[in-house]
């Protein structure tokens, strides 16, 4: 029977939820976000990272493009005490601004930004078409919008499989996080469906490694 979606909490907002984030191993999967967005030739004049967790995805990409400028923002108060302590440490205050904000409600207006990426924020939102709404309302035309996040798997022993294979090393609490983000996650379907009802081609979204969907779309200038 296939698996049905679980919604888990929308914010991890306890200082020990965060670094617990923090401490795990994101480095070859923020890696190959950032070598998959930069395939895409985007702006980062001015860029808005969604979800930005403790803001690692930022800190890579302006490493990788020194003019590179990106807002970073999260609904997690805690998260972003930790990312704004990585951003200081990397001398990149003047690249990264952190802000606290809702990805369903964004405050900017029409057209702000140049790039829109967000990396594991969708399976966190109960209906988040909402905030692709808003990042798709906020992208400049011609701007790429860059979404990837979880793909929820088939039954139970695709869950058992992905957490041994990407979590054994992990502590208990962070293997449950895993299997929690796995099951509140959206099947490709699901993700192409909502594509729909925003009228962005469903198949830019593809299954892109065995736990992972991602969605490249560039508004029409």
């Amino acid at each position: 029977m296939p698996l049905v979606r679980v919604l888990e909490p929308e914010v991890m907002d306890t200082h020990d939820d965060a670094l617990a984030y923090d401490s795990m191993d994101h480095a070859a999967v923020n890696a190959a976000f950032c070598d998959d967005l930069l395939a895409q030739a985007p702006d980062l004049a001015y860029a808005l990272d969604v979800g930005t967790g403790t803001c690692l995805l930022p800190i890579e990409l302006c490493k990788r493009v020194a003019t590179a400028r990106i807002k970073a923002i999260d609904l997690s108060a805690s998260m972003l005490d930790v990312g704004r302590g990585h951003v200081e440490q990397a001398g990149l205050t003047g690249a990264v601004t952190l802000a606290l904000a809702d990805a369903k409600a964004l405050a900017e207006p029409d057209k702000t930004f140049s790039a829109v990426l967000s990396n594991s924020i969708v399976h966190h939102i109960p209906e988040p078409t909402s905030a692709l709404r808003e990042m798709l309302r906020v992208l400049r035309p011609g701007g790429l919008l860059f979404v990837r996040d979880l793909v929820r798997p088939e039954d139970e022993a695709s869950v058992a499989a992905l957490v041994q294979r990407y979590a054994a090393n992990d502590t208990a609490y962070q293997r449950a996080l895993f299997d929690a983000s796995l099951r509140a996650a959206l099947s490709l379907d699901e993700v192409r469906e909502m594509l729909r009802s925003l009228q962005v081609p469903p198949e830019c979204a593809q299954k892109t490694s065995d736990r992972h969907w991602t969605l490249a779309f560039r508004r029409p200038s």
